[in-house]
């Protein structure tokens, strides 16, 4: 399957429950903001050769930086307020961030990782929609990703 260009109007975030397996009560986030991002990075080891004109570079562990989740805040939504009990109660939680091909969410890929909500933060304007950013720090590596549609 060869899938287009994918733009980031099509994306949902969803929230589940932490386990050792995939969670099973995904619940979509609503009012998604601003594009969240996904990736690892690598520590970069630089090795010194005595006798050498140049350093080497090694690579070590990795790690995935935190994501940022930004959305037009709802108070009274029951998902915003589950976000805001995870970072309370400082529980570990599955994020699926779903980047679609378009509007009909038909193929893309997926990714889930176990994290914790670290910091919540407000903001608004009296010209601008109130925004509340949750901050995501990933607990380990993917619990799992894949091609969307997923085929049984």
């Amino acid at each position: 399957m060869a899938m287009d260009i994918m733009s980031g109007a099509n994306l949902t975030v969803e929230v589940g429950t932490a386990g050792t397996t995939l969670a099973t009560d995904f619940e979509i986030v609503p009012e998604v903001a601003a594009f969240t991002t996904s990736g690892f990075e690598s520590t970069v080891i630089d090795v010194v050769t005595f006798n050498s004109a140049f350093n080497r570079k090694l690579l070590g562990t990795k790690s995935i930086p935190d994501i940022e989740l930004q959305v037009n805040y709802l108070a009274d939504n029951e998902v915003h307020q589950k976000m805001e009990t995870l970072a309370d109660e400082q529980k570990r939680c599955q994020v699926r961030l779903s980047y679609y091909e378009d509007a009909t969410h038909t193929t893309g890929f997926y990714v889930v990782y176990q994290c914790f909500v670290s910091s919540t933060t407000i903001a608004g304007d009296k010209d601008a929609v109130v925004t509340k950013a949750f901050t995501l720090a990933v607990d380990g590596g993917a619990v799992k990703s894949g091609v969307l549609p997923v085929v049984p």
